[in-house]
């Protein structure tokens, strides 16, 4: 059975961590395809070049945003191309920083053993839904606040600050060489409940015959996660033994970057296989950051208030 993975793409720097990633299993993956739905020339750029550079692994599929569909519904457009029979797709965000060496290979394991599943799930530092099993198992502390199965958690998905937490934390495992340790022997998530897509696979055969993906626009997270299984009566699954590690939510992007500009540059090195570079500046100014976001916080909701009342002023 052929493997194909894709990725919605693209931020250049994010694909610069995910890049050497996905170059190390090429003993698994066959293709890689960039599903290009950006209008940024730079980040065009950056995928059409490192294309052109590995033309064996590499292919583009180009579908730009239309402005009537959100962004899960210009996503969906793609998957009417990658539903073909005999072939697992897997399907990465472009900001998934990180692999465990075995990740990908755990993922097709499990995905041909547990066919029955329409859409598996890996294991992925920072996931609402994984976080909470991954703070069941003793790995994320209760002390930053309980994380529940629920995608959209308040801690584990809107909560910038447990993001930068989180990453601190599983940096400092990385390079104690700790990350087997985060691998759960299962992920019983709620198969018929809302997770968010970072990484998933799915198989050809199973999407083909789904009238929706090549007759409706929908948005493809709610779709995949609570529509389809509910539609075939088929739970999904999840991977436990899949580790991956995604670097933020648009809840936690501002933020991360903000505070801590450094924390993709690290992800960056580890992909790259080079040791990480700490400055012993780096944790006081980003205490400072936090400070000052912290603080701030009042004078950006007044500042979101009046934006809000100006455009609905100027309709």
């Amino acid at each position: 059975m052929r493997v194909v993975s894709c990725t919605p793409a693209g931020r250049r720097r994010y694909l610069e961590a995910l890049v050497p990633h996905l170059l190390a299993q090429r003993h698994v993956i066959d293709e890689h395809h960039w599903w290009l739905n950006t209008l940024d020339p730079v980040d065009v750029r950056y995928v059409e070049e490192i294309t052109a550079r590995y033309p064996d692994f590499f292919r583009i599929c180009r579908k730009p945003p239309e402005k009537r569909y959100n962004i899960g519904q210009n996503i969906w457009r793609f998957f009417a191309e990658y539903v073909e029979p005999n072939t697992l797709y897997i399907r990465f965000d472009d900001d998934i920083v990180y692999m465990a060496h075995d990740a990908v290979e755990n993922l097709v394991r499990f995905r041909l053993a547990n066919r029955q599943a329409p859409i598996v799930l890996a294991n992925i530092v920072n996931n609402g839904v994984c976080a909470h099993f991954l703070q069941q198992a003793g790995l994320i502390p209760a002390s930053w606040g309980e994380v529940e199965n629920f995608a959209l958690d308040g801690n584990g998905w809107a909560c910038p600050e447990f993001a930068c937490k989180l990453h601190e934390l599983f940096l400092a495992e990385i390079e104690a060489g700790q990350t087997d340790r985060w691998k759960l022997p299962s992920l019983p998530l709620n198969g018929l409940r809302r997770f968010s897509v970072n990484v998933i696979s799915w198989l050809g055969d199973d999407l083909c015959e789904v009238p929706e993906v090549r007759h409706a626009i929908v948005d493809e997270e709610l779709f995949l996660t609570v529509d389809l299984p509910r539609k075939l009566a088929r739970p999904n699954a999840g991977c436990g033994d899949a580790l991956f590690a995604h670097l933020a939510f648009f809840t936690q992007r501002p933020y991360l970057e903000w505070t801590w500009p450094q924390l993709i540059t690290h992800y960056q090195r580890i992909a790259q296989a080079l040791p990480l570079e700490h400055s012993w500046q780096e944790p006081t100014i980003k205490l400072l950051k936090h400070t000052a976001w912290r603080y701030g916080r009042p004078v950006r909701k007044l500042r979101q208030s009046m934006e809000k009342r100006r455009i609905r002023k100027a309709a």
